[in-house]
């Protein structure tokens, strides 16, 4: 469980942040190898459609080049800073005429750990933020198996957020996956979707965050279910329909949320999609 001094530094740089011992980079280390196995299978090369409670349907896909920035690895950072130039030769074994991009420089990362390690542990010009990376990694793996119909979705719109809070919201992301997290302090992982500004039917993820005042990002915004999950490899297309009993649980955990929070969220729904999900609900419990 992360803690509140954690957390401190999760939005911070990685040469401003303390380096937090050889257990804690290793496991993190591991963490991040397990988790571009989880892009590897669940998301390289395959394309998703998402089907909503309000009819609409949104084409979504994580591409390598995005893959990087959403758990945290700040590749700017490192590839403009004087300093860190000459760490990507000696310590991630890059020649000097690569051509680098996100997606190497987190590969050569992960397959040099212990190099990396030994860099972080003594140099004042680190690679990574540990902290920021168990936040990413934990969430992105939050995300990694749609099939379980065990996320929501907010159609986001981020001058209600920031009328409703005070507060400035800086992705223009207008979907907002969330699914329930295992943190105390950080309960929702949030997954913001932007249109691609290459194709414009699809839509990809902007920012992966856990933020400690999730139910402020509710506020009188309009909630979906999901309730169709197609995925396309370009060989074979998969068709997953939620269950009565997945709807009705996320139905429910909104109307929680809304109740709690006092939140004026609407829930956008067919008319009688309530009725029918829990009467359909009781018959199955009956007929057993």
């Amino acid at each position: 469980m992360i803690s509140n001094k954690e957390l401190q530094y999760v939005g911070d740089y990685a040469r401003r942040v303390p380096y937090p011992g050889d257990a804690y980079a290793i496991e993190t280390l591991e963490k991040l190898a397990y988790t571009l196995n989880i892009f590897k299978k669940k998301y390289d090369g395959k394309k998703y459609s998402l089907i909503l409670s309000n009819g609409e349907e949104i084409n979504f896909e994580i591409q390598k080049k995005h893959l990087a920035h959403l758990l945290g690895l700040d590749f700017k950072g490192i590839m403009q800073s004087d300093y860190m130039k000459p760490l990507l030769y000696s310590v991630l074994g890059f020649d000097e005429n690569s051509a680098i991009d996100s997606y190497n420089l987190l590969s050569r990362i992960i397959d040099n750990g212990d190099a990396v390690i030994k860099n972080d542990r003594s140099n004042y010009n680190k690679f990574l933020n540990y902290y920021r990376l168990v936040v990413k990694t934990s969430c992105f793996e939050k995300f990694s198996d749609f099939n379980d119909f065990n996320f929501g979705v907010i159609n986001f719109d981020k001058m209600i957020f920031q009328n409703a809070t005070g507060k400035t919201f800086l992705p223009n992301s207008t979907k907002l996956l969330f699914s329930q997290n295992d943190e105390a302090l950080l309960p929702y992982c949030v997954m913001g979707l932007i249109t691609d500004s290459f194709a414009k039917d699809t839509m990809v993820p902007e920012t992966l965050i856990a933020p400690v005042n999730f139910h402020e990002y509710l506020f009188y915004q309009e909630l979906l279910l999901p309730i169709q999950i197609l995925i396309n490899d370009e060989e074979n297309l998969s068709k997953n329909i939620a269950t009565n009993e997945e709807k009705l649980r996320l139905l429910h955990l909104y109307k929680s949320l809304i109740e709690i929070y006092k939140t004026n969220s609407h829930i956008n729904i067919f008319n009688d999609y309530e009725t029918v999900l829990r009467e359909n609900t009781v018959k199955k419990k009956t007929l057993i």
